[in-house]
């Protein structure tokens, strides 16, 4: 008898604690969240913007294609004989200084001889002479080259043979006159075998074989070699200057 108004106290109780729980509820659905947030969490970043901007970049300018390498054009070298020899040894004096001045009167008649025969610029002989063995006569290089334009023996001896150069051994090639006459006539016959001077130069530096290995495989060599080569014939051709027709005078006239 005694327990039915404390059952009924504790179910006030309830209602009363229900009715405060959902008045709280209530107040914190009210509570805006747009102002600031607390000081601490201002200075956090946003992941979600920072997920989209890295997952979804802007589309940057399309990389351009490789610049066709384009070889220089070779002048007329027919308009400053007969002093093309004479033109070519005062450029060696500049550049290799400490070859005898014979040697360079010597190198000067092979180079203008490799114009004639080959068509050969002798400013790129000249390009190729420097990048090869800085004018030095009895530089030695990897695999047993040898001399100005570095030339390994067997290959020197096959194309001295098919050309009619005298070949007295290995050391026919630390002769300078001989060297550049035996190298001018192998870098021909690179060019006769490939009329795109930029290959015909890689094969020079490569070998042919090496070169036809690539083009078999869809590539084009582009060896530092050729522009370092193409770079300094630019400062030959500079120094060299403009090619104009030679005043003849007649010995005749008054």
């Amino acid at each position: 008898m005694h327990r039915a108004p404390v059952n009924a106290d504790r179910t006030a109780l309830r209602r009363t604690l229900y009715g405060i729980g959902a008045a709280l509820l209530l107040s914190a659905c009210r509570t805006p969240f747009g102002g600031a947030l607390p000081t601490e969490r201002a200075s956090l970043p946003e992941p979600a913007a920072t997920a989209v901007t890295e997952s979804v970049p802007e589309p940057g300018p399309r990389e351009p294609a490789p610049a066709k390498l384009e070889m220089p054009t070779s002048p007329d070298y027919s308009l400053v004989k007969p002093r093309l020899s004479e033109r070519l040894a005062e450029l060696l004096v500049r550049h290799a200084p400490k070859l005898s001045a014979i040697d360079r009167a010597r190198i000067a008649n092979a180079l203008e001889s490799a114009q004639e025969a080959h068509q050969l610029d002798p400013l790129l002989i000249l390009a190729i002479i420097q990048q090869e063995s800085g004018f030095n006569p009895n530089a030695r290089g990897y695999p047993h080259a040898v001399g100005l334009m570095q030339i390994r023996p067997f290959v020197a001896a096959d194309v001295a043979k098919r050309h009619g150069i005298p070949w007295h051994g290995p050391k026919t090639l630390l002769d300078p006159a001989a060297n550049v006459a035996i190298g001018s006539c192998y870098l021909g016959e690179m060019f006769e075998m490939y009329p795109d001077p930029a290959l015909a130069i890689a094969a020079y530096n490569l070998g042919p074989y090496r070169v036809q290995r690539f083009l078999d495989r869809g590539h084009s060599p582009r060896p530092k070699y050729l522009t370092s080569v193409l770079a300094r014939y630019q400062v030959f051709s500079s120094q060299f200057g403009p090619i104009e027709p030679e005043q003849i005078e007649d010995a005749g006239a008054e």
